[in-house]
């Protein structure tokens, strides 16, 4: 059975491939959209599953394999003998072998396409057809040798009668992607479409709505008009193969209006080459192929980049569906541009920020992001004195701390410091410390005190480490602390837009925080009562119990690393959460792939959300930014996102409550270490 249900959800999912919906629910309603006529389905499935097995059997990739790729030619092999050949014996031999081809050639397409980044679509099918039908010949193409279901053709046929000729068109062009003539399948196939994506849908209607006026524009009636290759086209470049945008509705448009003029061209150069046949040869996908490929190609080969004015090519191994690939560049282009380090205050004690980003004297241009912390008492003044003196300023002479673990690049140590209300321009930077946090980020903190600096190149520091003592040297009128993270280790480099990790900013805890002009603040320091984290748990899965409302069920989750050897977590459905360690908290944040959708759902995700973040040190009382933390009897809870965690220490999330629906929980049933 184990190897039936493994063989048997590809031969299904084959079935989403054909109209860019791999999921097996919308690939189950296409499957039964194919029997409107019974003989033409078991024809299409015994091509699906030929195609497959000899895909399989020559030993082609097992995840393209397993995602239904290498049976969509076969599939349509079946279905287009169905429509355009007669019934025999012959035929069936030629079904078998036709499919049996196409599966080595898609194996082979695929082997060479992959260097191209380029998907095979169905052009294994278009390659061995043509051959197919040269052969034993065409019929006049409707499908009317082969008996419908009676019930199904009779209700065709009233809403035939019934409907507007324009509207049946419109709706049943989603049934020719599977060479159907009849409004139910088009139902079907388009109700498989919407289920799998929203954005899929819209594109297709609107492939179909262009491709008929394109139509009518080239042949002056809308008679013989099969809207298959306007709507594949539509649904390949609408937000599947390239991510979703203005541009690429607009570049979307541009192919389907193209696919018109190709597959008229395809339609005469065809009708010279049926000479002697008693019907012309169909063009079929001929020209979704050829526009896809022809459009995509330049795409693949131009360098990746962040830009919202481009089209952006979404790497075959990580297409799901338009919403995903969506959310995919959003995600990449941030991974691209994030912040790498997590930053924590270098300092001890109550600062305020003299200066912060985008400043009022300097932090101007490739500077802008920095900040310059200077030390305020009650009164808000920086010295206990009149301030003739440097020493007379609380910030001087204060420890400057590491702001993040790293490697010591460069310092300077000599420059004198300035008197007060006085500044060196000449030697900007002062005495300074330059850290290499090893990802391509650097801190740079400036105006330390002459010989303040206790540091020396090629040393490691960790996170918190004494750098030395805060001065007034360089362009410093008054003694402060000058942070910034910059793009590389040179002095005055540009640099990054930054912010805290965790922190207290005017008296309560923020957890990514960029601290602005005048506010007062502090790290983080708590006297936990106990601690607790969901590190170090690799070897963990963890079982709940789920309830919703009246539904129960039960997901695992279990403790992994990433394609990158950090900590993560998986749930059902491959979703995976990255796990962040924070000073003081943790941050639960989901993979491109993950987030909700109407076909697949985890009450694990619902919780979650685009992001969570859970203290480790707990206090009852402890307040921050995005929650608190208290105790019931014996059972720590920590309040965030509108959930209750139930904490135990060792046990780690022992339940999790929704704080305005009583009818959800999730409760730890079973806690399993694997080996």
């Amino acid at each position: 059975m184990g190897i039936l249900r493994y063989y048997g959800k590809t031969v299904l999912l084959s079935y989403g491939v054909l109209s860019f919906a791999s999921h097996p629910i919308p690939a189950l309603l296409i499957f039964i959209a194919t029997f409107f006529h019974p003989v033409v389905g078991l024809m299409g499935l015994v091509g699906n599953v030929t195609s497959n097995l000899v895909a399989k059997w020559i030993h082609a990739h097992r995840g393209s394999w397993e995602a239904g790729i290498f049976g969509v030619s076969g599939i349509l092999v079946g279905l287009a003998l169905g429509m355009y050949a007669e019934p025999s014996l012959r035929m069936w031999v030629f079904l078998v072998a036709g499919a049996a081809f196409t599966g080595i050639l898609s194996v082979m397409l695929g082997n060479f396409f992959v260097r191209y980044d380029l998907p095979i679509l169905s052009l294994p099918f278009m390659m061995v057809i043509w051959l197919l039908l040269l052969t034993i010949g065409v019929t006049k193409g409707d499908s009317s040798t082969f008996s419908a279901v009676p019930f199904l053709y009779r209700i065709d046929l009233w809403l035939f009668d019934t409907l507007p000729l324009e509207l049946f068109e419109y709706v049943k062009m989603f049934g020719n992607i599977l060479f159907q003539e009849n409004l139910l399948s088009g139902v079907l196939v388009f109700t498989a479409i919407l289920l799998f994506s929203r954005i899929s849908a819209l594109y297709g209607l609107w492939g179909g709505l262009l491709g008929m006026v394109t139509y009518y524009f080239i042949h002056g009636s809308l008679d013989g008009f099969h809207g298959l290759n306007y709507v594949l086209v539509a649904l390949a470049f609408g937000g599947f193969f390239i991510v979703n945008n203005r541009h690429a509705f607009i570049f979307t448009s541009l192919a389907i209006f193209v696919v018109g003029i190709v597959d008229q061209a395809v339609t005469q150069v065809l009708q010279g080459l049926s000479v002697g046949l008693d019907n012309e040869l169909p063009s079929l996908v001929f020209a979704f192929n050829t526009v896809t490929l022809a459009f995509l190609f330049p795409l693949k080969m131009l360098p990746g980049a962040i830009h919202p004015l481009r089209l952006t090519p979404v790497p075959l191994h990580l297409i799901k569906n338009p919403e995903t690939n969506l959310r995919w560049y959003r995600r990449w282009s941030h991974q691209l541009t994030r912040q790498r380090t997590i930053l924590t205050l270098p300092f001890i004690g109550e600062w305020s920020v003299l200066q912060g980003n985008n400043g009022e004297w300097t932090h101007k241009g490739i500077g802008r992001f920095a900040w310059d912390f200077v030390v305020r008492d009650e009164r808000g003044y920086q010295t206990n004195g009149i301030g003739l003196k440097v020493e007379e300023y609380y910030a001087f002479g204060l420890p400057v701390l590491a702001p993040a673990p790293g490697t010591i690049v460069s310092i300077e140590n000599a420059v004198e410091d300035n008197p007060p209300q006085k500044a060196n321009t000449e030697r900007n930077w002062g005495n300074y410390v330059i850290i290499d946090h090893g990802n391509g980020e650097f801190s740079e903190l400036s105006h330390f005190k002459q010989g303040g600096v206790i540091v020396v190149p090629g040393q490691q520091v960790q996170r918190g480490a004494l750098l030395g003592y805060c001065g007034n040297s360089g362009r410093s009128p008054v003694p402060h602390i000058h942070l910034q993270l910059q793009s590389n280790p040179t002095l005055g480099a540009p640099t990054l837009p930054a912010v805290f990790a965790e922190g207290v900013r005017n008296g309560a805890v923020y957890t990514y925080f960029s601290p602005q002009k005048d506010d007062r603040v502090t790290p983080l320091e708590i006297e936990a009562e106990v601690e607790w984290s969901l590190l170090g748990r690799e070897s963990e899965q963890w079982i709940f119990e789920v309830r919703k409302k009246h539904f129960r069920s039960r997901e695992m989750l279990t403790f992994t690393t990433d394609e990158f050897g950090s900590p993560a977590l998986i749930s059902k459905n491959n979703f995976l959460w990255h796990l962040i360690d924070l000073p003081t908290f943790i941050e639960i944040k989901p993979d491109f792939k993950t987030y909700v959708t109407w076909l697949s759902d985890s009450a694990w995700l619902n919780i979650v959300g685009e992001g969570l973040v859970l203290p480790k040190k707990l206090s009852s009382g402890f307040r921050w930014s995005g929650g608190f933390v208290d105790r019931e009897n014996d059972r720590w809870r920590i309040h965030t996102g509108g959930f209750i965690f139930y904490i135990d220490p060792e046990m780690g999330i022992t339940e999790i409550r929704a704080e305005n629906n009583p009818k959800f929980r999730l409760k730890l049933v079973e806690k399993n270490t694997r080996i």
